[in-house]
């Protein structure tokens, strides 16, 4: 095997290394882009021509079969179906099957990339010590034995490459950096192939070096310094198993960042883990900022971008918006970039077809679709949603049928096929046709949110769900849950593409460009013959349905993470020397933690450590890299400090998760001067701007409990009085306090001036439940007791007066209808809200004077936070009632 291992000293100085002569006009693979994109910056005149590119994009050339989406399918596919039709009691006596079957398939995903993992490691299955394993890792293993006895076609990694077929995968994977095959490419060579800076090995990895080292030197370079030897022996570990010398450099360190700020840190570090503390100055302090969360720390990077944003507009974007910010973000939980994902989509690439609402369509059906019983089981409620919003059904207006489903979920809420939902429908349409023929009912009923749409709206819905219905017969129609055929089921949704989405003339041109490449890429996928349970197709749908990438449209992460701080510190920018290297994330939790997806589920370091001990150097080298990736991480973060030409700033993040987090323990044993994150004054009032403000809207005449609402809640008012002209309750807390209030009110208008007689009256309580138990359907049995009581409650607190029902008066009616618009008149006596002052009546004079179109054109439609948001109708839109106390 031809493999020789170097280090260079320095990575702004490689070139001045005594091997560079004989390797840089060879081909190069970079463990990353970013790598590869601060190497030809640095070295722009060694690395042109296609020259340097990624090791995965070599290893997508020389193993494409492998490597393949078609291929991936087809594997899901057969391990779908020996996990269903495999005995595993030979390995696992005392578990029933079908508690393993179903623990194999709830993991379907994990359980075929632990297989593509055994195999491209080449693991000898004879050679298990199954004894040591786990009952999953035992299942695991006779799958393995099983593909490789039945000689499956899919599970078949190439090895004894010709040379030829490697040459002929390095020419592709150069023309493909080149983006042409015209361009000369005879001057770059061949006999040697340089590989840069990989530290976390995969077994695909190793097995691509070694397929090299049959016919070419393969040359590994990784950066190392002897005086940093405790922070970079986590790279000697790893390479030491490797049948190969490493060959340090001669040169000694020449680093003008050693003497900036990052550089002394370095220093430090290093030292505390070398045990040589003497050397440390600790009068130096260390500045680090203390973000409470994650979504203040967001905050703080959105308006460092939003900044960038601006001023690559000033330069006509010259530039990318990265090149722009003022701090270059890395943390050591890049998580974050999960919320930035929402500020900014457009900044992650390209939105996946799946993420698109028609996307989702496909996602809800799949996810409602019951293979047992040939329907459409809704378990949750969004999928219906998904599919009645993306366009795939006709409306007559932009969001119409999901305004209608809304508002009658809570009529059809316990019922799951689209059977009983159009059921209840019907039945709620037959109820709204007896509440419009009784004024008094309809008065009663108005504020209950499913009466407060049209027997024309319903209708619609209906159509709506019986087509939906048809669209998904059309898939489902030829399938059970044996053996689903892909093939024809993703022709179909190719059909459907064609015919609801590119022949609707009102779609968007960027999004039919994606929906044509989306097709294009199913025709790639054509012919693979995949047939299996209908989950293993659901799953796949995340392979089949994507569109062929578009050139230009790939991620550029906001926060980056630390495997691509060394290509980075390379990057030349004419402002470079005024940037801020911010390494973020730095708290004991986050610079500790091994990495989650060490291996792929039931897979362990016990599994690869115990159950057998293979003497091949990938094998080794693959699970060393592993255990090495928490000092790979301190390894990252002293690199980046140490190499950075500009200033740096240290932050971490106290509360993450369930508790608090303590910043790393080396920057507490250097004495860092923690402070906590204050945004600034400014941003503080700009929340101004968020107030609301109408134009152009007529407005019609109010009422004194228009005015009521007004001084309550400007935002209420605009919700209520002007968008919906009355109190609309939607969720059943609201709603059972509505109903309880309209017993009440029935009561008090049929006992009027007759004496109490608390059997009677409990009775009548009784007999009305009854009746309104066909309106407020989601009403139980245990509910109905207790509203009845507490009516019976009110009603003997509240509107007796010597043993008799008062009379309803102006004073009385008014009461009701307060109780009626905002569910209670009483509030707490500790709290702000000065209800006489609300709730005081006015004249009609008085509400116009207040509530004209000219005085309400200039109001800012706040939210304020009071005693009453609780019982307020538009709570779950508003979301002021939920916010923290510390908010």
């Amino acid at each position: 095997m031809a493999i020789t291992i170097y280090t260079y000293s320095n990575p702004y100085e490689i070139h001045k290394e005594p091997y560079w002569a004989s390797i840089q006009n060879c081909f190069h693979l970079c463990v990353s882009q970013t790598l590869v994109n601060g190497l030809c910056d640095q070295y722009n005149k060694d690395f042109d021509k296609g020259k340097l590119t990624t090791v995965t994009k070599f290893i997508n050339a020389l193993y494409q079969d492998w490597e393949s989406d078609s291929v991936a399918i087809s594997q899901r596919a057969a391990i779908d179906n020996l996990i269903e039709y495999m005995d595993f009691s030979s390995v696992v006596d005392d578990i029933p099957q079908e508690d393993i079957v179903t623990s194999l398939k709830r993991n379907r995903s994990d359980v075929v990339e632990s297989i593509r993992t055994m195999f491209e490691l080449g693991m000898d299955p004879e050679n298990i010590k199954t004894d040591e394993l786990t009952y999953d890792q035992k299942c695991i293993v006779e799958i393995y034995k099983e593909l490789i006895n039945s000689n499956n076609k899919f599970f078949k990694i190439k090895k004894d490459f010709k040379l030829d077929e490697i040459d002929s995968a390095i020419d592709r994977t150069i023309n493909q950096t080149l983006k042409s095959k015209n361009q000369d490419i005879s001057k770059i060579r061949k006999d040697s192939i340089v590989v840069h800076g990989i530290h976390q090995f995969t077994p695909i990895m190793l097995r691509m070096i070694e397929e090299l080292s049959k016919y070419k030197l393969v040359v590994v370079l990784f950066n190392y310094q002897p005086d940093y030897k405790n922070v970079y022996q986590t790279w000697l570990e790893v390479y030491s198993s490797f049948e190969a010398k490493v060959v340090f450099s001669p040169r000694n360190l020449n680093n003008d960042s050693q003497q900036c700020e990052g550089g002394r840190i370095a220093d430090n570090i290093a030292a505390i883990i070398a045990g040589n503390t003497s050397v440390i100055d600790f009068n130096n302090r260390i500045e680090v900022t203390e973000f409470d969360n994650s979504t203040e720390f967001a905050g703080y990077i959105a308006k460092k971008f939003e900044k960038a944003e601006q001023l690559r507009k000033d330069d006509e974007y010259k530039h990318p918006a990265l090149y722009y910010m003022e701090e270059q973000l890395y943390a050591a939980n890049s998580e974050v970039n999960n919320i930035l994902k929402i500020y900014f989509p457009e900044q992650f690439g390209e939105r996946a077809f799946l993420d698109y609402p028609i996307g989702h369509f496909f996602l809800s059906i799949a996810n409602m679709w019951d293979p047992e019983t040939q329907t459409l089981c809704i378990r949750d409620l969004n999928d219906l949603y998904e599919c009645l919003s993306c366009g795939i059904i006709i409306e007559a207006n932009h969001g119409e049928l999901i305004s209608i489903l809304d508002k009658t979920k809570l009529f059809f809420a316990k019922e799951t096929t689209i059977k009983g939902i159009t059921k209840k429908l019907k039945k709620l349409k037959n109820r709204i046709e007896e509440i419009n023929e009784d004024e008094k009912e309809k008065q009663e009923f108005k504020r209950v949110e499913y009466f407060d749409v049209t027997e024309g709206e319903i209708d619609t819905l209906i159509n709506a769900l019986n087509e939906l219905n048809d669209i998904t017969r059309y898939f489902y129609d030829d399938f059970n849950d044996q053996r689903n055929d892909f093939k024809s089921f993703y022709k179909k949704i190719g059909e459907v593409l064609v015919s609801h989405v590119l022949d609707v003339q009102e779609i968007d041109s960027e999004f039919k460009e994606i929906v044509q490449r989306v097709l294009k890429r199913l025709d790639e996928v054509k012919d693979v013959e995949a047939t299996a349970s209908f989950d293993c197709l659901r799953e796949t749908m995340q392979l089949y349905l994507q569109q062929i990438p578009s050139e230009g449209r790939g991620a550029n992460w906001i926060v980056r993470n630390f495997e691509q701080i060394d290509g980075d510190v390379l990057r030349k920018n004419k402002d470079h020397h005024r940037k801020v290297y911010h390494f973020a994330c730095l708290s004991d939790h986050d610079m500790s933690i091994t990495r989650k997806d060490e291996f792929s589920w039931p897979l362990d370091i016990n599994f690869f450590e115990v159950a057998q001990a293979p003497v091949d150097w990938k094998y080794q080298v693959f699970v060393t890299s592993r255990l090495e990736y928490k000092n790979f991480r301190r390894y990252a973060l002293v690199y980046g400090l140490a190499y950075s030409k500009c200033s740096i700033k240290l932050s971490y993040i106290k509360n993450e998760g369930d508790g608090e987090s303590e910043l790393y323990y080396l920057f507490r044993i250097l004495n860092a001067k923690v402070s906590q994150y204050e945004p600034d004054v400014v941003e503080l009032h700009q929340k101004k701007s968020d107030y609301i403000q109408i134009e152009n809207f007529k407005m019609g005449r109010f009422d004194q409990y228009d005015l009521m609402r007004y001084r309550l809640c400007k935002y209420r008012f605009l919700m209520e009085s002007v968008i919906e002209e009355k109190s609309v309750y939607k969720d059943e807390f609201l709603l059972r306090k509505y109903l309880t209030i309209v017993l009440e009110h029935r009561a008090r208008r049929h006992f009027e001036g007759k004496v109490f007689v608390k059997n009677i009256v409990f009775d009548y309580l009784n007999d009305q439940m009854d009746e309104l138990k066909d309106k407020f359907v989601f009403i139980n049995y245990a509910d109905s007791i207790d509203i009845v009581r507490n009516a019976l409650a009110y009603l003997e607190k509240y509107v007796l007066y010597n043993g008799k029902f008062m009379c309803i008066k102006d004073k009385e009616i008014d009461h009701m209808i307060k109780r009626e618009d905002f569910l209670t008149t009483k509030v707490a006596k500790n709290s702000k809200l000065d209800e006489k002052e609300v709730f005081k009546n006015s004249t009609q004079q008085e509400v116009d004077d207040i509530l004209n179109e000219d005085s309400l054109k200039d109001v800012t439609y706040k939210k304020t936070l009071n005693a009453l948001c609780a019982t307020c109708s538009e709570k779950d839109i508003c979301l002021e009632s939920f916010k923290s106390k510390k908010a």
